[in-house]
């Protein structure tokens, strides 16, 4: 091989690399950590497109976000990557202190900081805010729109959600969406796995809410049964159907004004 040659090669190697790295700079995709004390502690995980359609504020169920949420098995942090590759801006809504769990999501200082957010975002664009709650995540995202409404809200979307005590003591009825969910300020999306076997998100619950109150019902069907019922690795967090999840929300937002 001639040094020319050799010289050449090497050239192209490098330069077909810039190109692949201008490619995903032009797609203006990129995650970022900002810091909004008067949100949270923890820093705030932000995918970022500049073909976004949509903002979404997401919230974890269970204890809520503590950490890195890429390091989560809760598919709303999980796949935060995907939801900004669908075309949004993508916020994961952190608890108030590091390390500390998400307790109680009905008090005036959850929406406070909510609130807080929200106005951060609407200073950044004039698109959709759309708020996303899995599981007990839910709760926080109900309760946001029962406070804030549609002044600042355009849309909230429950997954996998605490919709009925179906006799349950740990969850009272006030934290249910039969309950929260009575008279929405803003369209609702409810997208629920048919399967899902934790005792407080069953599936015939969210079809009878959809249902009773015209509520747009996605229903998932198939995918993985890895981990425990309740848990992100089985229906009720949506294994392996995460793709088909986004695309639906993703579509039914772009009708949002």
């Amino acid at each position: 091989m001639s040094l020319f040659f050799y010289c050449f090669l090497n050239f192209m190697k490098k330069f077909l690399l810039i190109l692949i790295f201008l490619s995903f700079i032009s797609q203006g995709v990129f995650a970022k950590k900002i810091e909004i004390s008067e949100v949270s502690n923890n820093k705030i995980w932000v995918y970022y497109s500049k073909q976004a359609k949509v903002n979404y504020i997401a919230f974890v169920g269970g204890g809520g976000m503590k950490g890195n949420p890429t390091k989560s098995g809760n598919p709303v942090a999980k796949f935060g990557k995907n939801f900004r590759e669908a075309g949004s801006n993508y916020y994961i809504f952190p608890n108030p202190k590091k390390k500390k769990a998400l307790n109680n999501r009905k008090t005036k200082d959850h929406i406070k900081r909510i609130s807080i957010l929200i106005d951060h975002i609407k200073k950044q664009n004039n698109l959709p805010i759309v708020l996303l709650g899995h599981s007990r995540g839910s709760i926080s995202v109900a309760h946001a729109t029962n406070k804030i409404g549609k002044e600042k809200i355009d849309g909230i979307v429950i997954l996998a959600s605490i919709t009925d005590t179906n006799g349950s003591k740990k969850t009272p009825n006030t934290k249910t969406m039969r309950y929260m969910l009575k008279n929405p300020k803003v369209p609702v999306l409810v997208v629920h796995h048919e399967k899902d076997g934790c005792n407080v998100t069953r599936y015939s619950s969210a079809k009878s809410l959809a249902k009773k109150h015209n509520f747009k019902l996605v229903t998932i069907t198939g995918g993985g049964t890895t981990g425990e019922v309740c848990g992100p690795f089985h229906y009720h967090g949506f294994e392996n159907k995460m793709p088909e999840v986004i695309q639906a929300v993703h579509s039914w937002s772009s009708t949002l004004k």
